[in-house]
């Protein structure tokens, strides 16, 4: 047997899809890494396929296209990065060079998931925070209506109502802007 047929008999396209960053739903849907997804266009399983952009493959074609490497690179790089007990045959072994490279694309592949973990835990976080001051807006509103015009026309609930609407900007970006329009929250 050859190190394809090997590398695809251990893994699915979905487990090595996740292990480099994939972020893949319990339906196998998952947002298209090749092109700019902003829905889930991407089926994953034990092979993938994209609807939108129409690329497709297996495990070994997933980290090919990934890390721009051939065929045989991306099976040894699989091999490598699971330690998968495969024996290499003949003198194709990565050389330390390679290996290195492929320590370090992992370190680099590493600290982005926790960049992107952290920031999704922050928007989380946000979301959460200016739900809770909307809803505070609202019981005011509900609280003050038929109040004399001297508590209606306090300072600090006249400034939660000018708040109120970039608050909505806010929750509207972070709910359903691009990834880019989230950052520049930060």
């Amino acid at each position: 047997m050859n190190i394809f047929s090997e590398v695809k008999e251990y893994l699915t396209a979905r487990q090595v899809a996740e292990n480099y960053g994939l972020q893949v739903r319990r339906n196998g849907l998952a947002c298209c890494p090749f092109h700019d997804d902003k829905h889930p266009s991407m089926k994953i399983d034990k092979n993938y396929h994209c609807f939108a952009c129409g690329v497709g493959g297996d495990a070994i074609d997933y980290v090919s296209r990934m890390f721009d490497l051939s065929q045989y690179e991306a099976a040894l790089k699989i091999v490598e990065d699971f330690r998968l007990p495969i024996e290499i045959k003949g003198n194709k072994e990565l050389s330390e060079q390679d290996r290195e490279r492929i320590r370090r694309e992992r370190t680099e592949r590493e600290r982005l998931i926790h960049i992107r973990e952290h920031f999704d835990r922050w928007c989380n976080h946000s979301i959460e925070s200016l739900r809770d001051s909307l809803s505070l807006i609202e019981q005011m509103s509900i609280f003050l209506n038929g109040k004399p015009p001297d508590i209606i026309f306090s300072e600090d609930y006249a400034q939660m109502l000018q708040a109120e609407p970039i608050m909505n900007y806010w929750l509207d970006i972070l709910c359903m802007g691009s990834t880019e329009d989230k950052q520049e929250l930060l």
